[in-house]
């Protein structure tokens, strides 16, 4: 039976990494394609959009996880159905429970990669060639840390604490330097808004320094011009789907702290908890679709109805979620329905396979 679930796991393994290896090779040449129209801005060359591309393929493969599992164990069982070798399988006295505890081995250990691929490598890199490509296209980045944004706008250094999703701006430095690169001016801001072409602080104060002394301004507003465009300042912002969980609960805690509405990042959390779950459920609702209406059909059949489930899937995933958020439903119930529910059809669904 040991010799048995290694064979069944490495045919689903193979599968699933060719039907990743796919999928990979669509989004690298139609993200390549969508940045034609970046190269040439600034430094941007064609080499970096290559580059960005290419630091991409983590969060791709994250993303890409669950619809691989599902169509690759059912190319690499249906070829096994194909080949007649299921048949055999079954008549050595191979039960379907222990055809879908090895097919689960597998599954275990997808779940695990994609683990570490979403927790671990994905949201490093994808921060990174962010803000390389933001950088080289408009040349003013000079520093992204945990305190923010640290950008230069012509003698103007410009520090950004935080980014929320509407894109207003929340703690901002401005240090401004004369020719000779002495301090004279700083301006601290609450918050910063886009207003047509430029930005308007609200919750001003500014330190002018002389040598005649200090003064100390306050203002309720002041407008803000700056080559700093939102796309550029968008590097900062914190976008849920691309932060690993520990963080995600970092910055729930910190917007709860600040009576800020952490929803949109408590359900990215709980999604992001449920998702290696959801590769092992893929796997699992394969199983059925062989043993049962499929196991006489072709590949491109198998590919087609794994295709139209995954893509159902991804659809009531986010109908879930943002109907979570509408109706104010606990984050954790918003981002684990989807689960659970193709979880029941595909145990129900194995019940009727004999």
């Amino acid at each position: 039976m040991v010799i048995l679930d290694k064979y069944i796991g490495r045919t689903v393994a193979v599968s699933v990494a060719a039907v990743m290896g796919v999928l990979l090779a669509l989004y690298l040449f139609m993200g390549f394609a969508g940045e034609f129209d970046k190269i040439g801005q600034g430094s941007y060359s064609i080499w970096g959009a290559m580059e960005y591309v290419l630091a991409q393929i983590p969060r791709r493969i994250y993303e890409f996880f669950p619809l691989s599992a599902l169509l690759g164990t059912m190319l690499g069982l249906g070829g096994l159905a194909s080949r007649s070798e299921l048949v055999v399988i079954r008549s050595a006295g191979v039960s379907v429970l222990g055809v879908v505890v090895a097919v689960m081995k597998t599954a275990l250990v997808l779940m695990v990669v994609a683990t570490v691929v979403g927790e671990v490598i994905a949201p490093p890199l994808y921060q990174h060639a962010q803000v390389k490509r933001a950088k080289a296209m408009a040349q003013q980045i000079s520093l992204n840390t945990d305190y923010g944004l640290w950008a230069r706008d012509g003698l103007t250094f410009i520090n950004i604490r935080r980014v929320q999703n509407d894109g207003t701006l929340e703690d901002i430095r401005l240090y401004e330097f004369d020719p000779r690169h002495r301090l004279h001016t700083i301006t601290r801001a609450a918050t910063a808004t886009r207003a047509h072409d430029t930005w308007v602080l609200h919750g001003v104060r500014q330190t002018f320094i002389s040598q005649d002394g200090i003064v100390l301004r306050s203002s309720a507003e002041l407008p803000w011009r700056t080559l700093l465009n939102p796309d550029l300042i968008n590097v900062v912002s914190v976008t849920p789907e691309m932060l690993s969980a520990w963080d995600l609960h970092e910055y729930v805690r910190y917007l709860e702290r600040n009576g800020l509405n952490p929803a949109r990042y408590e359900l990215a959390f709980w999604a992001k908890l449920i998702a290696p779950l959801t590769v092992g459920v893929m796997v699992l609702l394969a199983v059925p679709f062989v043993f049962g209406s499929l196991r006489s059909v072709g590949m491109g059949t198998r590919i087609l109805v794994g295709f139209l489930v995954g893509i159902g899937f991804y659809m009531l995933n986010q109908i879930a979620g943002h109907a979570g958020v509408v109706y104010n439903l606990p984050p954790s119930v918003s981002a684990s329905l989807p689960t659970v529910l193709v979880s029941i059809m595909a145990l129900i669904m194995l019940r009727r396979v004999r």
